[in-house]
């Protein structure tokens, strides 16, 4: 069951890859959907296996609404008797913000009593897997030469005038209702964040990449700031992140892959107001 937009949907499957090759059972996933065409590495197979399989790349996302269906509720008791599993955690862990373990006993157990698992939900994890194939992941999941292309264009313009390379992701739009716009934070408040991070790093040259789901163009005209807008789609916006030397932004699984992707350091925003100091950066490990 494909879960969220991009950045959501990188780690989700991330996560099965990883577990996959740490517990060595095979993956079929089909949720990176139309996505997946941006990752030479997986997106030639339908099912988004490395090295290949079945070359039909259209309908993945019909096909995971098709098979999320057919294994309703209604219908487990029919599957279970031909040996499929349906592990729904919508209700079990989604919901109550609990983690699935992909990678512990009793996701092994299933495995080993089923011919086939069929997972839905979002709070599947598997982070020391994810911690130790991390290497694996970053070759994975590299898109595709038009796409570094572009990244390599903007941050070699960008660093041509820097010496260090601040990205700061304003994340509004969708954030205004999630968690009842707890992290929709306004353009005064980025500006003040921008501002304070300008006076991080004192006698250097510091140049900030700004990627955004709105226009923030008043932010690229601060006074004292030195500040050019991401490359423009998502895709490249997070990756031109991902080149950073540090970076800015509220929780999102957006900012969090540029981090794991890329190795720079996530100062974390977490409230109005909140100050902006270098021991704030920070590598984290959940998502």
């Amino acid at each position: 069951r494909p879960e969220g937009q991009l950045g959501n949907r990188l780690f989700q499957g991330a996560a099965f890859l990883a577990a996959s090759m740490e517990m060595g059972f095979p993956l079929l996933n089909a949720s990176l959907g139309p996505y997946a065409g941006f990752f030479p590495a997986l997106g030639g197979d339908f099912f988004c296996r490395p090295g290949g399989g079945i070359p039909l790349c259209a309908g993945r996302l019909l096909f995971c609404k098709m098979v999320d269906v057919l294994t309703g509720r209604l219908a487990r008791g029919a599957w279970a008797a031909v040996g499929v599993s349906v592990l729904d955690v919508a209700k079990t862990h989604d919901a109550g913000e609990v983690e699935y373990d992909l990678c512990d006993r009793e996701f092994a157990a299933l495995l080993r009593k089923s011919r086939l698992v069929v997972a839905k939900g979002w709070k599947f994890r598997a982070h020391g897997a994810l911690r130790s194939k991390r290497g694996e992941m970053v070759e994975l999941f590299t898109p595709e030469v038009g796409i570094q292309r572009q990244v390599a264009e903007k941050m070699a313009a960008m660093r041509s005038a820097a010496d260090v390379v601040v990205g700061i992701h304003v994340r509004r739009g969708d954030y205004a209702g999630w968690l009842g716009g707890k992290y929709f934070y306004g353009l005064e408040d980025y500006a003040h964040w921008i501002l304070q991070a300008n006076a991080l790093w004192p006698g250097r040259k510091v140049r900030f990449l700004v990627c955004s789901n709105e226009n923030v163009d008043d932010l690229l005209h601060l006074p004292g700031v030195n500040a050019s807008a991401g490359p423009g789609a998502a895709i490249t916006d997070l990756y031109a992140l991902a080149a950073c030397d540090f970076l800015i932004g509220p929780p999102s699984t957006f900012s969090l892959w540029a981090s794991f992707y890329g190795g720079a350091p996530l100062q974390m925003l977490l409230e109005s107001g909140q100050a902006i100091r270098m021991e704030g950066f920070a590598h984290h490990e959940r998502f």
